[in-house]
């Protein structure tokens, strides 16, 4: 089959990619037009294969360098090159997937509340996203029955929202407290704290305390978990210490 060639405007035109962009793209070496006897620029249907490899590559958010060096190794060998693109463009779609289950579960917990502070927010979709990877990490250190409470791994999808909800709402009133400058002493925060660790108990099977002086808390504890750094110190140490307060007037 003989080599079709293209001027710079009928290559734009059958692309969909402007003249201006073929230019950019020359400038960068990406896409490097050839040159005919009378010294126009022209394109080949080798050109177009490239062409594709680069705007499904960026659809995928490479950076130019890094399309660069995807493009090196033999670029000619279209077939191989539409597999990986295959493979690149299935795990983005994984990923979309992944962020749009992250999006409709944050929306169901926080859809009686359009106030939640936005710390909790990123609480909530670093958590939900970072779950396999947080399961992991527990694994192996900690009990797997305690691993499968803190998850809710034995409860349906609309029980584990409901539970999360909850949750998000009682800390969002003590994140709220604790920016008024409320006391952990102040009786309302004690009540609402009494609602999260009332959660806590029923969540990981066992009264709050008990779990603190295991060695299955203690490790817990010893943990970074990442997503804690969301918060601010602050109002970590404050809920330790409301939470403190909390215990030691129910055992005293």
């Amino acid at each position: 089959m003989s080599k079709r060639y293209y001027t710079v405007g009928s290559f734009a035109k059958l692309t969909s990619t402007s003249k201006r962009t073929l230019r950019f793209y020359a400038q960068k070496g990406l896409l490097k037009p050839s040159y005919n006897e009378q010294g126009y620029r022209i394109y080949t249907d080798e050109d177009l294969y490239r062409l594709q490899q680069i705007l499904t590559l960026k659809y995928l958010d490479y950076s130019l360098e890094e399309i660069s060096k995807y493009l090196e190794p033999d670029s000619n060998d279209f077939k191989a090159s539409l597999d990986i693109q295959y493979d690149m463009l299935l795990q983005k779609q994984q990923h979309i997937q992944r962020v749009l289950a992250t999006v409709e579960r944050v929306r169901a917990i926080v859809k009686d509340n359009g106030t939640i502070d936005s710390q909790l927010i990123l609480l909530m979709i670093h958590s939900i996203q970072h779950e396999g990877e947080l399961k992991q990490l527990l694994s192996g250190r900690l009990p797997d029955a305690f691993i499968q409470s803190l998850f809710l791994s034995e409860l349906s999808s609309e029980e584990q929202i409901q539970v999360e909800h909850e949750t998000t709402l009682v800390m969002y009133d003590l994140f709220a407290m604790f920016k008024q400058g409320l006391p952990p002493e102040d009786p309302i925060v004690q009540e609402r704290a009494l609602s999260l660790k009332l959660i806590f108990d029923q969540r990981l099977g066992q009264p709050l305390e008990e779990l603190g002086m295991s060695e299955t808390g203690r490790t817990f504890a010893e943990l970074d978990l990442g997503f804690q750094n969301i918060f601010e110190p602050n109002f970590k140490n404050y809920l330790f210490e409301v939470l403190r307060r909390l215990i030691l007037r129910e055992n005293g």
